[in-house]
């Protein structure tokens, strides 16, 4: 899904001639040890950077992220390797929930929480956040070791649309740490366009079958999104 939604980016920033916008993956054989599947940069007014780092997760048709589960054998649980990654990369780390239309335990609430563009129309959910400390309270504290988290413990008290990331700059939660742009690490990372995404399904099926799989062990995720705001006078 992950995949899907960085194509989407590619093919709106050739259709729109969108320069603001900056797309880079690492290898396909190089994984992140801190569960961030994707990383986002965005500009503030003063030309620094926030780091939000992404744990990307898919909704069941019965409403439930069966990804989202307490560890067995002793590993590390994936929101405190986040938690981990914020404290030594100065981030801000999120659940990217993707979400549908569950066939069970369907979303008969409506959405509570605002953002300075409004109170976003439940569709806009299906790119939805939330802070890795709900999740690990839910996890740890609230549900049952062996349960399931829904959809359902999260809406409409704990989320918000993905929006909220781009376009409410100045009133969404910042990163520890802000960056300038010459700090943001792109040296293994090739940029991607429209066309390479085309051909990448094909060149991924040829690596996953690869025997090796490095480790990145400086909190890098496959995906680096780079959004320049001043560079087109700033989100309304």
């Amino acid at each position: 899904m992950t995949d899907h939604l960085v194509l989407n980016i590619a093919r709106y920033r050739r259709v729109t001639g969108d320069n603001t916008v900056d797309i880079f993956k690492l290898p396909w054989t190089i994984e992140s040890v801190y569960g961030n599947d994707l990383d986002l940069f965005i500009e503030k007014s003063n030309g620094t950077f926030d780091w939000y780092s992404l744990q990307a997760k898919i909704m069941g048709t019965n409403g439930a992220f069966k990804d989202i589960k307490n560890p067995t054998g002793g590993n590390l649980a994936q929101w405190n390797k986040l938690k981990v990654h914020e404290r030594l990369f100065g981030s801000k780390t999120f659940y990217l929930l993707y979400c549908g239309n569950p066939q069970l335990n369907r979303i008969t609430q409506s959405p509570t929480r605002s953002d300075c563009i409004g109170i976003p129309n439940v569709e806009e959910y299906g790119l939805t956040i939330v802070e890795t400390d709900i999740i690990k309270n839910l996890r740890e504290r609230i549900l049952s070791p062996y349960g399931q988290l829904f959809f359902n413990n999260v809406f409409p008290n704990d989320t918000d649309s993905i929006r909220k990331l781009f376009c409410c700059l100045g009133k969404t939660v910042k990163s520890k740490k802000q960056f300038k742009f010459n700090e943001i690490n792109t040296k293994n990372y090739q940029r991607i366009y429209w066309e390479d995404q085309q051909e990448s399904s094909d060149n991924q099926k040829n690596l996953e079958s690869e025997d090796f799989i490095e480790t990145s062990e400086n909190g890098e995720s496959k995906y680096r999104i780079i959004i320049k705001t001043t560079a087109n006078n700033g989100y309304k």
